[in-house]
Parts: C-alpha cells; structure tokens; sequence
C-alpha cells in the first residue's frame, strides 16, 4: 500500500505540473507566470548579504517564541472559525475504489495520510527557499523536515477538528454535553493558563523596555514555566526542530515533535467514527463541482445536514430600489456565511479589554496597544477589505447568463454588488475605530487633545465609505474588463501564474485607484484652505476637507456604477464565460 500511495503520488505531481505547463501557452497564464517569477525572485530568491534567513536572524528565543504564538493563533482560529470540511478530501476515483477494496478504515486513512505527505514536504521545501535569503546551506534541510513535522501535525489537527465540529453540527446539544467535561477542563486550564501570564506581565514588560533580546529570552521563560509551560509544551516541543540551529539541537529535540506527531495520529484514528460518511460526501460534493465547472455553470449547493439558519439582521421592504435589494442580499449572505465568529470576536474582545484594564498601574501601556491595534485592523479593513470581501459581481458572475434575464438596469446591478461589501466593510472600520477612540479616553494623551481626536474620528469615519466604493468599484469593473483574470467565486487559483495575473491587476488597480483620487484630493485641498479662511484651525481642518473628498468620489462611482453598468448590459454571457477558464 505504501508503494501504491507513492506512486500515485508521485505521477500526480507530475501530471498536475505537464498541466500547469500546457496552460503557459496562454498569453494571460504567460505573462502572469513571467510576473510571478520576477516576483518572487525580487523579493524572496534574490541573494541578500549575511546568508541568514529571517527566522534565523531573530534575537535570542525570538525564533521559538513567534513560532509557538504563530501555531496557538493557527489552532484556536481552526477550533473557533474553521469549517467541518476535512482537508483529507478524497477523490470520487479514490472513494470508488479504497472504500469498496478489502481494507480497513485505517488503511484507507493511512493511504491518503501517506498521499499528502509529498506534497507538505514541497511546500516546506518551497516555504524555506523563500524566505532563505538566496542561501540554502546544508543545515537548512533541518528546518525543511523540522517544518514537515509540523505542517503534518497541522494537517491532522484540522482533519480532527474538521469531524469535532462536523459531529458538533449533526449531533447539536448532544454532542456538546457529550464533551462538556473536555470543553470545562480545557476552559481551567487556558484561564489559569492567562493568569499566570497577567501575573507575569510586568516582568516581561520591563524586559522588553531592556531590549528585544532580554524581553524575548524573559517571555520563553515565562512560556515555559509551571502551568503556563505544561499547557505551551506541545507548542515548543513541535516547533523545536523548526527553529533548531544545529545538528545536534535538532537531535534532541526531535524525539518530543515526534511524540506530538504520533498523539495526533492516534487523535486523529480514534476519532474517525464518522471518517467513511466524511469521506463519501467529499468525494460527491468534489465530483459535482468537477461537472458543473465543465459545463460553465456554477456548481449547484449540496443538501448537507440540516443548520439553524440566522435571522436576517434587518428585513427588506417588498417595495424599494433594485440596488437596495442586491445590495441587502450581499450583505445577508456574508452575515449569514459568518457562523458565529462575529460573536465569538466581539466576546473575545471584551474579555481582553476587560483583563488589560483590570491590571492597575499598567494597565496603560496594554490599552495604548489595544488602541494601535483597533487602528491597524481597521486600516487593514479599509486597504485589503475590498481585495478579500467578495460578496460582489466577482460571486455573481458565475451566474451570468442568469443575471442577464433580469429585469433592472445595469447600473443598479452594479451598485447593489458594490454598496454590499462596501457597507460591512464600513461597519467594520467605523467599529474598529469607535474602539479606539473609546480605549484612547482611558489613558493620557497628552499630545492630543480629546477634540483633537474627535475631529480625527469625523475626518476618517466620513472619508472612509467614499474610499470603499472607490476601491470596491475598480475591483468589479476589473472582472468586468477582463473576467479571464479574475478568478469568480470565493476559491482561489494557485500557481506562480496566477500570483502574477493578481500582481498585474493589483497595480493595475493601483494606478486607476490613484487617477480617481486626484481630482477628489484637488477639492479637498481647495475646502481645506477655505475652511481656514473662515478661522476653523487645527485638525478640525480634515473634517471640512474629508467632507469634500467624500463627496468627489461619491460622484466618481455614481459615474462609474452607470458606465459599467452600460458595459454589463453589452456583454455576451457566453463569450465571457467562456473566456474564464
């Protein structure tokens, strides 16, 4: 079995790269490969002096630490917002044949576990050659298998965690009380596991304000100290080999990543009761999906176990605009297609803010650090959100020739794709930065003033939605323009290809991005300087000039939402459908 497991291994990598090939006779795929691989060369390949990777390069227990912070944020994300699905999806062909053989349920497990492995150890080949610095030295194959060890405990984390919420799901209440003593003892040991790190706070703090080498060194020893060491000691000991340095570190640690790898192991085929019906409805929904993608349509949904559906945050008027309507079933769906993450952040926020002011005297300088990183996300909403929400024409344009038959304007189509992601994205940095603004009022500031901020707050809250809709808007008239690079529906393509189609239209984005915001920072400028004649002073100054910047690119998309909806009423469904694959 282990030989069979390899060879089709094997002539899967194979076959999948003969495919990628034939696909560069394409110019788009071309021309994306050629930018990819300048790509990554410039940033990744190119040799750089010192020799040293970035992990290596890290002071004192850096190294260690990042990565065991790293991997616990990986865990609680799978655990809190990961799906049921498991990443040991088996092919039709595979499901045909395995299930029906005279093999046991682990044989079968162990022969898809065995399949996987080529592929994680080229991506901890791929991962190490990146960030390498151009230098590959024979001590950096330790940190390629000490980075399998841990992709592979992390491949069966998932699949254990993907048939725990699956159950959790199917079995509701049930299941839950079924593992409620897990869940209480777990919940101890991560609380007790918190104090001692509140208790230990100071001291790391102090180390840090030392330098990053005396703060690092004093956080590992925190890390692996009494309760706080036996709840982080799976981390440490699975990322050891990772970060070894030598030989003969490497050795020595090796035995603990191997004893978490074997525990995950034995996790993972105890705990495939479930494994065959998993496996079995993969394998249909992946088969449905191979026929309806040949065919050019999208993939219809797939009746899975019945789940409580979440109410609808408001309801729609059965009267009202067409743009409204889309726009409100955009904004549905990705409320809907949340789970309960919002929830869980919004408590977990709480819970953080509510530890980090409890904690007296230095409770300062953690609010300070809450408020800057209310901010980052919040920035990061408003420059990245647009790239990664795509409840917009970039999801319903696998429905195309559907949309066609409706009737309403193409301009109100576009305008209801776009106001949806617009309008979360929108409510996620205002709440990010109402959320620092809050934290800001609990510290001193002493060089800005409270009406300082708050005129900041106005400027940003007010410039943020037109700069949304900008950036939304040149997203879908890009998939408009050229569908044959934009990839429909929330998957993703891979491949260095496919990076470089992205590079191409990211900058491509950026210089139309640019060429809208000019005219809007001319009349920004021209209400700046007018407001400071009236005797407004200060940063109260951004409000007047945001208000006008707000209002230009208002009128830019409301301009762009009719262009681009006359070119969606001439658009040839099957041409461009067609012109996607």
């Amino acid at each position: 079995m282990i030989d069979a497991a390899l060879y089709l291994a094997g002539r899967s990598l194979v076959n999948g790269l003969r495919r990628r090939l034939r696909r560069l006779r394409q110019p788009k795929y071309m021309i994306g490969f050629a930018v990819g691989l300048l790509y990554y060369y410039a940033f990744f390949l190119r040799p750089r002096g010192g020799g040293q990777s970035s992990a290596a390069s890290l002071p004192g227990a850096a190294a260690e630490v990042v990565a065991m912070l790293g991997l616990a944020v990986l865990i609680l994300t799978g655990w809190l917002f990961g799906s049921s699905r498991s990443p040991l999806v088996y092919t039709p062909a595979e499901t045909h044949f395995l299930f029906t053989a005279p093999l046991t349920r682990r044989q079968v497990l162990d022969f898809k576990l065995l399949r996987s492995q080529l592929a994680l150890g080229l991506s901890s080949l791929l991962s190490v050659l990146l960030f390498s610095g151009g230098h590959f030295p024979a001590t950096r194959i330790l940190r390629v298998l000490g980075l399998w060890l841990v992709f592979a405990s992390l491949q069966m984390h998932s699949a254990v965690t993907a048939l725990v919420r699956q159950s959790l799901e199917e079995h509701g209440v049930t299941a839950v009380r079924r593992r409620l003593g897990a869940f209480v003892i777990v919940a101890a040991i991560v609380g007790a596991a918190a104090l001692t790190l509140r208790a230990q706070f100071g001291i790391v703090q102090d180390a840090f304000v030392e330098g990053p080498v005396a703060g690092f060194d004093t956080l590992a020893a925190v890390l692996h100290r009494g309760l706080l060491g036996v709840v982080t000691w799976p981390l440490a000991a699975l990322v050891g080999p990772a970060v070894s340095r030598d030989l003969a570190t490497f050795a020595a640690r090796l035995p603990a990543a191997l004893l978490v790898l074997g525990v995950h192991y034995v996790w993972l085929i105890r705990s495939s009761i479930a494994f065959e019906e998993v496996a079995v409805e993969s394998a249909e929904r992946m088969a449905t999906r191979i026929a309806a993608w040949r065919s050019g349509r999208r993939p219809p949904p797939i009746a899975g176990p019945a789940k409580p559906t979440r109410r609808a945050l408001t309801r729609l008027r059965e009267t009202g605009s067409p743009a409204r309507a889309i726009a409100w079933k955009n904004i549905q769906a990705e409320w809907r297609g949340s789970g309960v993450r919002l929830p869980v952040i919004i408590v977990i926020g709480l819970i953080v803010v509510a530890w980090v002011a409890s904690m007296g005297e230095e409770a300062g300088s953690g609010l300070f650090v809450l408020a800057v990183l209310f901010l980052v996300f919040g920035g990061l909403a408003i420059v990245f959100g647009p790239y990664g929400l795509r409840n917009d024409l970039r999801s319903d344009l696998q429905l195309w020739d559907l949309l066609k038959t409706y009737p309403l304007r193409g301009a109100d189509l576009v305008a209801g794709e776009v106001l949806g992601p617009v309008t979360v994205l929108t409510a996620i940095a205002w709440g990010c930065l109402l959320g620092a603004f809050t934290l800001s009022l609990m510290i001193d500031v002493n060089d800005f003033p409270v009406a300082d901020r708050v005129a900041a707050l106005l400027a940003v809250a007010i410039a943020t939605p037109a700069a949304l809709a900008v950036t939304t808007t040149i997203q879908n008239a890009a998939v408009l323009f050229f569908p044959a690079w934009i990839t429909l529906g929330p998957a993703r393509a891979t491949g260095i290809e496919m990076i470089g189609q992205r590079l191409v239209t990211m900058v491509g984005s950026a210089v139309v991005l640019v060429v809208a915001l000019i005219p809007a920072a001319v009349v920004g400028a021209v209400a700046v300087a007018i407001a400071g004649v009236t005797g407004i002073t200060g940063v109260w100054l951004a409000v007047p000039g945001a208000i006008a910047v707000a209002v230009t690119l208002v009128f830019e998309v409301i301009m762009a939402f009719a262009w681009l909806g006359r070119v969606f009423e001439r658009s040839d469904p099957a041409t461009e459908i067609g012109g996607t694959g």
